[in-house]
C-alpha cells in the first residue's frame, strides 16, 4: 500500500505536470488516480512474472522428457521447484487470478524469453542447486527460494526494469513500489492457508481523500503561496526559484495551512524529501529554511 511519501510523490507529479501542461484540474486528476491504479498493474504483472517462470521450467523438464534418447535423470526429473508450494498459492489467489483475467496485457504468454533468462540464471545459482538438493518438503524453504528469485533475479534486474519502463513510463517511478508490495505478499504467505486477497495500493476511505484534497487545496492557495515564498526567499525573483521547488513549497505551506491533523515537522520532512529526490542538491536545503522559518513564525511548532 502506498504511504503517505509515496502518496505525496504522485500529488507533486500531477502538480508540476498541471502547471506546466495547461490541462484541466480533473484531467490531471484523473491522470494521477491512473498512475497510481498501474502501481496494482505493475504489482500483479511482477507475481504473474513469478509464475511464469515455473511455467518455463515445467516446460523444460517436458522437452526433455520427450528427448529420443531421454536420460534417467531427465525421465524422472527432480520437481522440487515446479511443486514448489509458494508458486501454488500465488496461482490460486482469486485476486491476482480475476485482475490477470480483466487484464490480459499482464501475461507473460505471448513474451517467454524474460522468464526463460530468469530461470536460465537461477539455475546456475548456489541457493537453486543446495534447495534441489533437499528431499525434505518444507515450506520455509520453498518461501527462501521464491524470495531469492524475486530479489536477485526480478528486483534487482536491469533488464528487467528497462521492460517494465517501456512498457509504461510511470512504471519506471514506481517499480520499487510494486517490488514491496511482491515483496511482502511473499512473506505474508502461510502453509495451507489459501489467501484470496492482494495489498491495495490505496485505501479508498484515507488515501483517496487525502491525494484529492491536497492536490486541489495546493491548486487552490498557489498563488497565496507564491507570494509567500516570493516575500521569505530573501529577495530572490520567483523566476530564479526551480518550478518544482515551488511546487514543493506550495504543497508544504498547504498542508501547514490546511491539514492540521499532520504534524508540521512532518511535513517539512516530507518536503525536504520530496526535494532530495525531485530538486538539485541545494535545494533541499533552502526549502527547509523556508519552511522551518514559516511553520515558527506562524506558531505550528
Amino acid at each position: 500500500m502506498l504511504g503517505r511519501r509515496q502518496i505525496r510523490e504522485k500529488i507533486l507529479q500531477a502538480l508540476y505536470a498541471y502547471n506546466i501542461g495547461g490541462n484541466e484540474i480533473e484531467y490531471v486528476e484523473k491522470r494521477m488516480f491512473q498512475s497510481i491504479a498501474e502501481i496494482y498493474d505493475l504489482y500483479v504483472y511482477e507475481l504473474n512474472l513469478l509464475l511464469a517462470v515455473r511455467e518455463y521450467a515445467l516446460e523444460v523438464i517436458e522437452r526433455k522428457k520427450q528427448k529420443r534418447f531421454a536420460t534417467e535423470e531427465e525421465k524422472n526429473p527432480n520437481l522440487k521447484f515446479v511443486k514448489n508450494e509458494i508458486f501454488d498459492l500465488l496461482e490460486n489467489n482469486k485476486a491476482r487470478k480475476e485482475h490477470s483475467d480483466k487484464h490480459l496485457e499482464l501475461s507473460w504468454h505471448l513474451n517467454n524469453n524474460y522468464p526463460a533468462m530468469i530461470f536460465k540464471k537461477l539455475q546456475t545459482s548456489r541457493s537453486y542447486s543446495e534447495y534441489m538438493q533437499n528431499e525434505e518438503p518444507d515450506f520455509e524453504l520453498d518461501k527462501r527460494i521464491v524470495l531469492n528469485l524475486f530479489l536477485k533475479y526480478i528486483a534487482s534486474n536491469d533488464v528487467m526494469y528497462e521492460w517494465f519502463e517501456e512498457l509504461k513510463l510511470s512504471w519506471a517511478d514506481d517499480v520499487h513500489i510494486a517490488n514491496n508490495m511482491t515483496l511482502k505478499t511473499i512473506k505474508s504467505l502461510e502453509k495451507g492457508k489459501d489467501v484470496n486477497t492482494l495489498i491495495q495500493v490505496l485505501r479508498t476511505d484515507d488515501g483517496v481523500s487525502f491525494a484529492q484534497n491536497l492536490f486541489r487545496t495546493t491548486i487552490e492557495y498557489y498563488q497565496d503561496s507564491l507570494r509567500i515564498i516570493e516575500e521569505r526567499s530573501n529577495n530572490w525573483e520567483l523566476d530564479r526559484i526551480a518550478e518544482i521547488d515551488k511546487i514543493i513549497l506550495a504543497m508544504g505551506f498547504t498542508e501547514l495551512n490546511h491539514f492540521p491533523q499532520v504534524p508540521a515537522k512532518v511535513v517539512i520532512n516530507e518536503c525536504i524529501e520530496l526535494a532530495k529526490v525531485y530538486s538539485s542538491s541545494k535545494s533541499n536545503v533552502f526549502i527547509n529554511g523556508i519552511l522551518d522559518r514559516y511553520a515558527k513564525d506562524m506558531d505550528k511548532v
